[in-house]
């Protein structure tokens, strides 16, 4: 199927492109230009989709204000029209034009992302007629990634509203189809994964549903397949008042019975003529010499792990907690004890999601390191980030692996990385919480707290010897209350105190304590950035919003560890409501816990950080002051 051109064909080289799968975007020559503000984004979106035909001013107007425009909108509209035909330019292969009484954009028809979208769709429901599943896919997984957000996102109007429906229909279709074609070709562990967090998102769509169940049965997933029925079932009379269909029914029923017909799931050479031979990686970091304490969160760790072996399921869990608990020495360890069990290879990154990058890693990079570090040839790693993530969970499928990813920004960063087949895990460190992940994957959420008073002494008796921190019992207790139990800030003074054994711990916490309640002078490591407490708390600072931290510098101002919410607010000089809203922003870093509904906690560091903050921001907003003050006539 061809698109109909809606000016002249030119090939794939157009100098003016247009997006509108996602955010309203012009680039020219590989650049984005500005599209101007959001009507401005509306009036060209209006002619985009159009499909080359005229619209006139008062449709335009319409399609921006609906029943509400202005007397001033057709001027608006005009004004729209004229910066669009300069930034258009005289000598591009699109033009802007008046023809018969309403305004025409000519574009060719690959300048469109939503056309190049549409094309391939066309071409994958071509190759599923013939049978190339494989072919079908590849095309609908090109088109999905062409994808950057929700539709016309940002544009205002009635026009841009019912576009965004149409076109976010128009999505979900495609991945449906497409993950309709994995689940034929037998790739049922790889189609569960995502399914589910599409079955999260629309769980009253019954064609996901069926093919979630279809996917998980195939995985040997059962129990799951008919809970995801029961439940979808509940909300469709809970929400709809209406039954499942007759063709979810079928298929809950053959489940039942243990007689649903699946595709055929013929054995083949994993990874084709992409893979040399596989290789069983072994990437996990050193492993530490100790880890004191975190039984309990190891136990849950095997737990999760032998849980997952028990039903073919892949296991996730995620570790989250404050900036120097010790998420990534936690899960390295843990790793390495279960290293064992994971015969086909252990791969590990570090997607730099704590700020300690320039920028989080592109999840298309992490899996061209994984695919070459599998046996891929690196001219045969598909371009597309979704297409690298297929072959990634193909070359995985009826495998055993473990996947660490250490130091995840979000949840969007984490779904192409994750392998998907039974047995397999992935072990996630993250200063934020990953709810989409723990809703999608069942994963499981570890958050570590810091340590307790005697795992806290155990660990400096380790580093320094059991016997000088038994000689000074009162001393050592008092190190770990300085170092807010965080093993990071404990290493820190181990580390000195190490370097100094004829001086006694009591002189060493002197020291310490002698920087203030709030200074982390004494934290700071300049030849060992890893050490450095304040390092490691500004990289977790930087990743809030104005809001949330505005919010975490006045805090500082409490005395205490523990604040109600009247106090967050009293500080804050907000209303209560708001309070809560940016608070559970400091949740979700894991800079604040939440004890009881309505009280919350901090660490000692994490408020002494505050309080420099606040300092920092107080000295900042002075030297502006001074610099706009008028000069004193002489």
């Amino acid at each position: 199927m061809k698109i109909a051109p809606s000016g002249p064909l030119i090939g794939p080289h157009s100098d003016i492109r247009f997006s509108v799968l996602g955010p309203v975007r012009l680039y020219k020559s590989g650049r984005e230009e500005t599209a101007g503000q959001p009507r401005q984004c509306a009036v060209l979106a209006s002619l985009l989709l159009r499909a080359g035909r005229p619209v006139s001013l008062s449709k335009l107007v319409e399609d921006v204000w609906g029943d509400e425009a202005p007397p001033s909108a057709i001027g608006s509209v005009r004004t729209y029209i004229y910066r669009l035909r300069r930034a258009l330019g005289e000598r591009s292969d699109s033009s802007l034009s008046l023809v018969d009484g309403g305004y025409l954009l000519r574009i060719p028809p690959d300048a469109l992302d939503l056309n190049r979208f549409k094309e391939r769709a066309a071409r994958a429901r071509e190759a599923r007629g013939t049978g190339d599943l494989a072919t079908a896919a590849s095309l609908l997984t090109e088109g999905l990634d062409m994808w950057k957000g929700e539709a016309l996102a940002g544009v205002p109007g009635p026009f841009a509203d019912q576009q965004r429906r149409v076109l976010g229909e128009l999505r979900l279709a495609c991945a449906e189809e497409q993950l309709a074609c994995e689940v034929e070709r037998g790739r049922y562990a790889e189609a569960a994964a995502e399914l589910s967090a599409l079955h999260v998102e629309h769980p009253l769509r019954e064609r996901v549903c069926g093919l979630l169940m279809t996917a998980l049965y195939g995985a040997g997933r059962q129990s799951e397949a008919l809970t995801i029925y029961h439940t979808t079932s509940h909300l469709l009379r809970q929400r709809l008042g209406v039954s499942p269909s007759k063709e979810l029914q079928h298929v809950h029923e053959r489940i039942l019975s243990g007689r649903l017909r699946l595709p055929a799931d013929t054995e083949r050479p994993v990874g084709g003529r992409h893979i040399t031979s596989f290789r069983a990686p072994a990437q996990l970091p050193a492993a530490l010499p100790e880890l004191v304490g975190r039984e309990e969160e190891r136990e849950q760790v095997e737990r999760l792990l032998a849980e997952a072996e028990a039903s073919s399921s892949m296991a996730v869990c995620v570790v989250g907690g404050v900036a120097g608990v010790g998420k990534t020495a936690f899960a390295t360890t843990v790793a390495h004890r279960l290293a064992d069990r994971f015969p086909d290879g252990q791969l590990f990154a570090d997607l730099y999601g704590d700020g300690a990058g320039a920028e989080p890693r592109d999840p298309a990079g992490v899996l061209a390191d994984f695919l070459q570090s599998l046996g891929v040839r690196p001219e045969a790693v598909p371009e597309t980030t979704r297409a690298r993530g297929v072959m990634f969970r193909d070359l995985l499928a009826k495998r055993r692996t473990l996947v660490v990813l250490d130091n995840a920004r979000s949840a969007d960063q984490l779904k192409h990385l994750l392998p998907g087949s039974p047995g397999s895990m992935a072990l996630i460190t993250s200063r934020m919480q990953l709810h989409a992940v723990v809703a999608a994957y069942q994963a499981l959420p570890l958050t570590l707290l810091p340590l307790s008073q005697a795992d806290a002494r155990g660990l400096l008796a380790r580093r320094l010897g059991a016997s000088r921190t038994a000689a000074e019992p009162e001393a050592a207790d008092r190190i770990v209350r300085l170092a807010g139990h965080l093993p990071l800030a404990l290493a820190n003074i181990a580390a000195r105190a190490a370097y100094s054994p004829q001086m006694p711990l009591a002189d060493v916490a002197d020291e310490y304590a002698a920087a203030g309640r709030t200074s982390l002078d004494a934290f700071t490591s300049e030849d060992d950035p890893v050490l450095d407490v304040r390092a490691s708390l500004a990289r977790s600072y930087r990743l809030l919003d104005p809001e949330a931290a505005s919010l975490f510098r006045a805090l500082s101002a409490w005395p205490g560890s523990v604040f109600a919410m009247s106090d967050a607010a009293s500080m804050a000089a907000q209303p209560e409501q708001r309070v809560r809203r940016t608070l559970a922003r400091l949740i979700h870093a894991h800079l604040v816990s939440e004890i009881v509904p309505g009280r919350y906690h901090w660490n000692r560091l994490v408020a002494a950080y505050a309080a420099e903050q606040a300092g920092a921001d107080r000295s900042t907003a002075r030297a502006e002051a001074v610099s706009h003050d008028p000069p004193h006539d002489l």
